[in-house]
């Protein structure tokens, strides 16, 4: 049986997803964008200056890195999360919102859940399952604490939506990257954003209440090979 406090405090530590909500249209004027104050506007260089981000606001580099990651399309992301109390949850992840393949590795036990054709199957470790069968798929639904529990990391947007959502500054850019620092000056980490091509994450490092979340970005655009899912039971 699980442990019902193990379960708990993941879901507690990861959070829940950030909804991402769109601003309604209107006929007032937008505020100009502040003048950036991290580069030397006098060497920039538009040919050769990448894609722009680094002229911009935190608030909008994020939404630019975002919608970069929509249109991309499946990712994969992988490292580590590590709670205050020292317990490691490895994610590998690859995939977008609309097909994914999750697997979540705790104490040696892992989990998987696959996102295709609108349906969820989980496939749960033995302390994770649950009501259901370990060592299966099942079908579940988008509120089954089988796929709740892990929280916002079922996707690289889903991920990047939430623990963004107090990027405060755009840093000096450096290697063909440029950090958005989270936090006021950076304390709760970076999102390491690409300054050239689209503006796609490289990698997010974020330390809080939590725990710490240590992810690297990659395969932008790649196909997901899915499992068999067998006649998944719950379907």
């Amino acid at each position: 049986m699980p442990r019902r406090s193990d379960a708990r405090l993941i879901a507690l530590v990861l959070g829940t997803a950030l909804a991402l909500t769109g601003c309604a249209g209107g006929t007032q004027a937008q505020e100009p964008a502040p003048s950036p104050t991290h580069i030397d506007l006098g060497a920039w260089d538009e040919e050769s200056g990448g894609n722009g981000i680094v002229l911009l606001d935190a608030s909008t580099a994020r939404a630019t890195m975002l919608t970069a990651v929509r249109e991309a399309g499946p990712g994969t992301m992988t490292g580590p999360f590590t709670n205050a109390g020292g317990r490691v949850l490895t994610v590998d992840v690859r995939g977008s919102s609309e097909e994914t393949l999750a697997e979540f590795t705790v104490d040696g036990q892992t989990t998987s859940v696959v996102i295709t054709d609108g349906q969820t199957y989980v496939n749960p470790s033995t302390a994770a399952a649950g009501d259901l069968v370990a060592g299966e798929y099942s079908c579940v639904a988008d509120d089954d604490p089988a796929l709740t529990r892990w929280g916002s990391l079922l996707h690289p947007l889903q991920t990047l939506a939430e623990h963004t959502a107090d990027a405060s500054a755009v840093g000096a850019p450096s290697d063909d990257g440029v950090d958005l620092v989270l936090g006021a000056d950076g304390t709760l980490g970076a999102l390491r954003v690409q300054t050239q091509g689209p503006a796609l994450p490289v990698s997010l490092t974020r330390a809080d209440v939590a725990g710490s979340l240590q992810l690297e970005f990659s395969g932008w655009g790649d196909a997901v090979e899915l499992p068999d899912l067998g006649s998944a039971a719950g379907c």
